[in-house]
């Protein structure tokens, strides 16, 4: 089903058992019913909080639930602190769609003699970016696409310097093409910008594009980075009215440096072994069960994994598979349900019951039953 198709479906399950309640029911609040429940779809079936019993993976429904969903990621670590004499960390920063981790690989870096390890830290080139959301790209009342976004040095006058981010070619309608336009901002940029959606190395902005610009091809940005903002000008369908945003600027240096060995390294990837908190300090010192360069271990904080060696190696990359957070499901953006179609009405029963719940419906009680069945 597309969003269309799932409100429709909805309307039609709550006016089954409960007539004329889906007219009182407005276009949002259906769709944060929807998303609720698409979430907690998401849940059950990657835990086991479920009529089977049974999680991610553990059976080919399973598998089949969330494939659209999982997702692989590789980045390189970065260097976070020493622990003592023996032991370092380089920790890894989470995309920013990860919901559920599925496993890592982590690429380790040794000399070939197995003893300890002569590295320095790198200090990354600073990068100058700013981020737009989609929402920028939708005028005149969410009823349009922009003809296109417009960069430049000095708002308050426009013969100065400017570029142009995205131009629309394709004469995208609003809703039914916006997927569209994310994939092709994404790969016909104005010339010297290069744009990325949500994440770019240690960036991670949700549902933002990452807008790179080239310095060598807009000298005059320099500008507007000592200022703090550049401006983006929204260039809409209807008559060609400006709509003018000042968006941050920012010039963005990794806060952690990286670890590098000297000297060609030994590389290798092995799987790592997720451990508690509470326990990661007694088993670095516990011969059997600390970090090896065969296995290391890991933790868990925030949105980073803390990866944690020992004097004769170091992690330099760790790859990742984890589950993704699903886009939010939009009538007026357009934007369906990404899990497979087998799900979606799995998906609109749990919204009707959820719906049910909530005008406290005495027939809620059956409708869950009903819906338990057919999971």
């Amino acid at each position: 089903m597309n969003v269309q198709e799932m409100h429709l479906a909805i309307q039609q399950g709550v006016d089954k058992i409960n007539s004329l309640q889906a007219d009182l029911l407005l276009p949002q609040e259906i769709d944060i019913e929807l998303n609720k429940s698409m979430m907690r779809f998401i849940n059950t079936k990657y835990g086991k909080n479920n009529k089977y019993r049974k999680g991610f993976e553990e059976s080919q429904k399973r598998i089949d639930d969330l494939r659209s969903l999982v997702r692989e990621y590789e980045a390189p670590t970065l260097f976070k602190e020493e622990l003592g004499a023996k032991f370092s960390v380089d920790t890894f920063t989470l995309p920013p769609d990860y919901l559920y981790l599925v496993n890592t690989l982590a690429r380790v870096h040794r000399n070939n003699t197995c003893t300890e390890v002569d590295y320095f830290l790198n200090e990354p080139t600073p990068l100058l970016f700013f981020t737009i959301s989609l929402d920028a790209f939708v005028c005149n009342n969410n009823s349009s696409i922009a003809d296109s976004i417009i960069m430049y040095e000095d708002a308050s006058d426009l013969t100065q310097g400017s570029a142009i981010v995205w131009q629309n070619n394709n004469s995208y309608q609003f809703p039914q093409d916006i997927n569209s336009v994310r994939g092709d901002i994404l790969d016909n940029p104005g010339t010297g910008f290069t744009i990325y959606w949500e994440q770019f190395g240690e960036l991670n902005y949700q549902g933002q594009f990452i807008v790179v610009p080239d310095p060598n091809v807009f000298p005059w940005l320099e500008w507007d980075a000592s200022v703090g903002t550049v401006t983006t000008i929204v260039n809409v369908q209807s008559g060609g009215t400006h709509l003018q945003s000042r968006d941050p600027y920012y010039s963005a240096a990794n806060l952690k440096e990286k670890r590098v060995l000297n000297g060609e390294p030994v590389e290798v990837t092995v799987s790592s072994k997720f451990v508690q908190q509470d326990d990661v300090f007694t088993l670095l010192t516990d011969p059997f069960n600390t970090t090896k360069h065969t296995g290391p271990i890991y933790t868990i904080r925030g949105n980073a994994i803390d990866m944690y060696t020992s004097d004769i190696f170091i992690i330099d990359a760790l790859k990742i598979t984890y589950i993704r957070k699903p886009s939010k499901i939009s009538l007026s953006l357009g934007i369906s349900c990404e899990l497979p179609e087998h799900c979606h009405q799995e998906i609109v029963d749990m919204t009707v019951s959820s719906i049910l719940e909530g005008i406290s419906d005495p027939r809620y009680q059956t409708h869950q039953i009903e819906v338990n069945k057919n999971e």
